[in-house]
């Protein structure tokens, strides 16, 4: 089988899984789509992220905002790659790094749904862990027993705390990519000299390889112990 049969097999498999997302999306429309979007390029990885989050309750919100956020980096990057291409400006953003930015960004939104589908499970119920421990506190018990369910409400609200901070990384990476679009897009057709877009796309690298780094600390373990 030639490279292009893959690329054709792996075309017709991201259209199929973009179609299940969007049907199964408990989101609006314009969301339904922007996942469904990003689906057909990153399949692989979105898919399963986004049909598992569709499932769940509760959390669908933030999960769903950050599937969008993720979705408006990778328009605004293609758009952006398309404005520079030709240009002076385009060693600074050319296609690869885009693609590097994009799988980053879809590790990312990955580890969100992750979290988010985790913390909709009961055992991980923050309201639930917050009553164990008033409970105890109100029976006279304390000792092992205490320190075990102060430690389990711990651990959640750390957990809580990673799945937002991951949401909002994503909100003000796609702002700073839609504002490097726009100023590559102007820069082109004005003229302007790469200084203006040198600084966005030194922050955006930033916030890439900030969201690279909680990444792998996470996958590392040096978040700390979690016992529940």
């Amino acid at each position: 089988m030639s490279l292009r049969d893959l690329a054709v097999l792996y075309l017709i498999a991201g259209l199929a899984c973009a179609v299940a997302v969007y049907r199964a999306s408990p989101e609006g429309r314009r969301r339904a789509a922007l996942s469904a979007a990003l689906c057909v390029p990153l399949w692989p990885i979105w898919a399963p992220v986004a049909l598992t989050a569709g499932r769940g309750e509760g959390g669908g919100r933030v999960a769903g905002a950050a599937g969008e956020a993720a979705a408006r980096v990778q328009g605004a990057l293609r758009e952006g790659v398309s404005a520079c291409a030709g240009t002076s400006f385009e060693a600074l953003l050319s296609r690869e790094a885009a693609s590097r930015i994009e799988a980053e960004v879809a590790r990312a939104a990955a580890r969100h749904a992750e979290l988010d589908a985790l913390l909709r499970q009961s055992g991980f119920d923050e309201g639930a862990a917050a009553a164990r421990v008033a409970e105890i506190e109100r029976g006279g018990a304390g000792g092992r027993s205490l320190a075990t369910a102060h430690l389990h409400l711990e651990n959640i609200r750390r957990l809580r705390a990673m799945r937002d901070r991951d949401a909002r990384a994503l909100e003000e990476l796609a702002d700073l990519v839609q504002a490097l679009r726009t100023q590559l897009v102007l820069a082109r057709f004005a003229g302007s000299s790469v200084e203006g877009v040198g600084g966005i796309v030194s922050e955006v690298w930033a916030r890439v390889e900030g969201l690279g780094a909680a990444i792998d600390a996470h996958g590392a373990g040096t978040e700390g112990p979690i016992a529940t």
